[in-house]
């Protein structure tokens, strides 16, 4: 039997490798010895786990929990458990995290600093008409603004929409003006040709705009309106035939005459007056978009550069991002009711996106020099000096345990890590409301300040109920009847809800008082031992401010009283707005000694609230949006101090 010689050379091929790995692997180095930190030693006590309570193991538990009397007033505390964690790693405040990278801003057109001088050398033929020297009435009223606002703001499925979209046409105000003259229609794409020719105007430009293809030099479209000309090309033509860009004013008294109409023919919308479907007509096809003087094209057709800066209104509290000496304002062109007479529009003055019609006249004021009485304009509340400190309660200097490290046992229990860690926080004598501000109290403040709607450092104070938005609003319990505001039956005494952070620290500091910081809320709260509940650390089922959120009465419920007196700190309302900025890490890096929050941020702190808030206790942190009117508060006032900027 004849044998095949390939086992014994794969097996001989075998042995040589192995016997080749074995010699590698005694020629290598000898690896250093690494050396090993010593073990952590661990807990003797794990933190304990809380879970959700449940009505078969629920017991009152407060009456077992020793009294603890708040020290007199000076007499500074240091309990036993700060004591104990002053030497606790998590006691010691490190560095604040580095700060995010800056992104890249948007590329934006620089502005020339001022328009060149063109010396006038031609003229047109175009029909002026002659507005006469006069009062007339400019701007929205607050209702109006706030009725378009709430349309669109439905259709847009947006509140920010509400809060943004037509409040720079706020205040109305009465304005006077000298005679002056202006086009009867927009400058057309022919007359503009004429300027190019001559070597002063740039180019119309389809760059920013969707033009019909040859609009701007096909002789079909001669009588359209220009469009795509920058402001600075609109300011050198109407310079160039002895005219000049009119005011924003003057722009919309040739459109509306001195009756405060919403559109250039009246107070009703009409869909076939002008052109309102975003396509281009020639100028004068429509004669019913006629002003009272006889002014044609003003609602409908191109939108218009005028010469103003886009700025707010004298008077007005709303102070929108791109309010300064960025961007050149731009009015008309109307696409539905919503854009009234009234409305602006901005652009910069860079881009070739619009067109416009010239004046002649006096050289023009400034608005702030031309209103002769503002309609509606709030002014400052003047502080009262908080002498009368019944309704507040004093909480001492001293030390007091802020955040937790408890475990909670729940499905979202993450949500919970910016509570930690607990840590010793030192605070100044202080003192703070004994109950939430009520309905009563915050009807009275927006009674003396006569407006709720962008009166508040130019944000929204408070939600009002608005019957035909009960939708929308049926959730608030302010309402406005006339000119002035009451609370809905039966609300009067229960915690003021639907307040913005602005409305919140505006009635602070009305009494002369502020927000109280996070550490102050959480302090007047929980007393000095960490305690979890204002009652101890057991949940009770007798408190109301149970798994499902609840109103009631300020004061109503003895158990929701914390060590210091201050009542309804846990539940009663859906949380309370405090002076700090958000942040989710900020227990890490916060100072020992007053923290007050992060210098900014996007979001308030609010603490407390009904529901499950009440459940996790009164370390519980959340956040909202400031501007937007939706929790409660209470104020807090130190000797000494000015109220919170």
């Amino acid at each position: 039997m004849n044998r095949k010689p390939w086992p014994i050379l794969v097996g001989i091929v075998l042995v040589l490798a192995l016997a080749a790995a074995v010699l590698w692997w005694r020629a290598r180095p000898a690896a250093p010895t690494a050396t090993l930190a010593p073990a952590l030693t661990p807990s003797p006590t794990p933190s304990p786990v809380y879970r959700l309570p449940s009505r078969e193991d629920s017991r009152p538990v407060y009456p077992d929990l020793p009294t603890v009397t708040p020290p007199a007033p000076g007499e500074p505390t240091v309990p036993p458990e700060a004591l104990a964690m002053r030497a606790a790693p998590t006691a010691t405040p490190g560095d604040p995290p580095p700060p995010p990278p800056t992104p890249t801003p948007t590329s934006y057109p620089t502005p020339k600093p001022t328009p060149t001088p063109v010396i006038p050398t031609s003229y047109d033929d175009v029909p002026m008409i002659e507005i006469p020297a006069g009062e007339f009435i400019m701007g929205s009223t607050f209702d109006d603004v706030e009725r378009r606002g709430m349309i669109y703001a439905n259709e847009k499925r947006s509140w920010i929409a509400l809060s943004t979209r037509f409040n720079d046409e706020i205040p109305q105000m009465t304005v006077y003006l000298d005679n002056f003259e202006i086009d009867q229609v927009e400058v057309t794409n022919a007359r503009y040709r004429h300027c190019v020719e001559a070597g002063i105007c740039q180019p119309a430009s389809d760059r920013w705009i969707d033009l019909p293809d040859g609009y701007i030099t096909d002789p079909r479209y001669n009588n359209y309106p220009a469009i795509g000309v920058s402001w600075f090309d609109a300011y050198s033509y109407c310079q160039w035939i002895g005219k000049r860009l009119p005011t924003e004013a003057e722009w919309e008294k040739a459109a509306r005459g001195t009756d405060g109409r919403r559109y250039s023919w009246g107070d009703e919308w009409k869909p076939t007056y002008g052109a309102f479907n975003g396509k281009l007509y020639p100028t004068g096809s429509f004669p019913r978009d006629t002003s009272p003087y006889g002014v044609l094209d003003m609602a409908g057709n191109a939108s218009e550069w005028v010469l103003n800066w886009y700025q707010g209104y004298p008077g007005t509290q709303y102070q929108a991002l791109t309010y300064g000496q960025r961007h050149r304002t731009v009015r008309g062109q109307a696409l539905d009711d919503l854009v009234q007479i009234t409305s602006r529009s901005i652009g910069s003055p860079n881009h070739a996106a619009h067109g416009f019609r010239c004046v002649r006249g006096k050289a023009p004021l400034e608005l702030e020099q031309a209103v002769v009485a503002p309609i509606g304009v709030i002014e400052h509340l003047s502080t009262t000096t908080p002498w009368d400190l019944s309704d507040m309660v004093y909480v001492p200097a001293g030390e007091f345990i802020m955040g937790t490290d408890e475990v909670y046992e729940l499905e979202y229990a993450k949500d919970h890590l910016n509570e930690r860690p607990a840590h010793v926080v030192y605070l100044d004598a202080f003192y703070i409301d004994r109950y939430p501000v009520t309905h009563a109290q915050y009807v009275a403040f927006l009674n003396a300040l006569g407006e709720h709607r962008w009166s508040c450092e130019g944000h929204t104070c408070a939600g009002i109920y608005i019957e035909e938005d009960r939708y929308n609003t049926g959730h608030y319990r302010i309402l406005r009847e006339g000119r002035e505001y009451v609370v809905r039956e039966g609300y009067e005494d229960f915690p003021a809800t639907g307040i913005s952070w602005y409305g919140a620290q505006a009635y602070c500091q009305w009494l002369g008082r502020r927000l109280p910081t996070e550490a102050e809320w959480e302090k007047a709260a929980r007393g000095t031992d960490g305690r979890r509940y204002p009652w101890g650390n057991e949940w009770d089922e007798g408190s109301q401010a149970d798994t499902r959120p609840h109103e009631y009465p300020v004061g109503g419920e003895a158990i929701n009283r914390s060590p210091y007196n201050v009542m309804d700190v846990l539940g009663k309302h859906k949380g309370e707005w405090t002076g700090d900025w958000y942040s989710t890490n900020y227990y890490a890096y916060s100072p020992i000694r007053n923290p007050t929050g992060p210098q900014s941020g996007e979001f308030r702190v609010v603490r407390s609230g009904s529901g499950l808030p009440a459940i996790w206790g009164l370390t519980s942190r959340r956040f909202g949006t400031p501007e937007q009117p939706f929790f409660s508060f209470r104020c807090a006032y130190s000797y000494g101090a000015d109220p919170m900027p």
